[in-house]
């Protein structure tokens, strides 16, 4: 999948133009892209148009006009963008109670070792971004990767196929088996 590049951004006077209807097309993009799994974890699997949004997003609200300082906010958002054969998900753990959050947050500290995508039986473990976290507890955003191979791609777009994003975590134990269309839009993200 392609990356975001400067010559890609507008200003922010060009953005607040066609924000009103981007933001619609955007949201209907990641409507598609959205799976709970269980009753407080969801994925926004993620691709070129929401990393693009959220630069945007960042510029307008931030204010940032130089080059320099969007590169910076573009680096960061194209680590998200997923590479070939790669899905990217911004995994979100959802609990409004802040201390229920911070007490599910430390018992669930090792869920990285618990966290899968698996295609027709085989367990792909996701990748999570090391820089989240701390010692003590899971950070509530998580920035995860599933790797897989041209196999694993094909079968997205099998409607025969299954293909589930797992939990196994004693205290988090919860799977979703993905829907025909869930399969086919991302394996639309996998093959563009």
């Amino acid at each position: 999948m392609k990356k975001i590049q400067l010559s890609d951004i507008l200003n922010i006077a060009e953005y607040e133009k066609i924000r009103p209807e981007f933001r619609k097309k955007i949201m209907a993009i990641k409507d598609k892209r959205r799976i709970h799994v269980g009753p407080f974890i969801t994925y926004l699997f993620e691709n070129y148009d929401t990393m693009w949004y959220q630069v945007e997003e960042m510029m307008r609200a931030e204010r940032i006009v130089n080059d320099d300082d969007i590169m910076q906010e573009i680096n960061a958002y194209n680590e998200l963008i997923p590479d070939e054969n790669q899905l990217s998900a911004s995994m979100l753990i959802e609990i409004d109670d802040k201390p229920k959050r911070t007490e599910m947050l430390r018992k669930i500290i090792d869920l990285p070792e618990h966290t899968f995508i698996e295609i027709n039986g085989k367990k792909i473990p996701a990748q999570f971004d090391p820089r989240q976290g701390s010692p003590e507890q899971l950070s509530s955003v998580q920035y995860i990767k599933f790797n897989l191979s041209e196999d694993d791609v094909n079968e997205f777009n099998n409607n025969d196929s299954n293909i589930r994003l797992v939990f196994d975590h004693p205290a988090y134990t919860h799977a979703h088996e993905l829907t025909v269309e869930e399969k086919s839009v991302l394996y639309e993200d996998l093959t563009s």
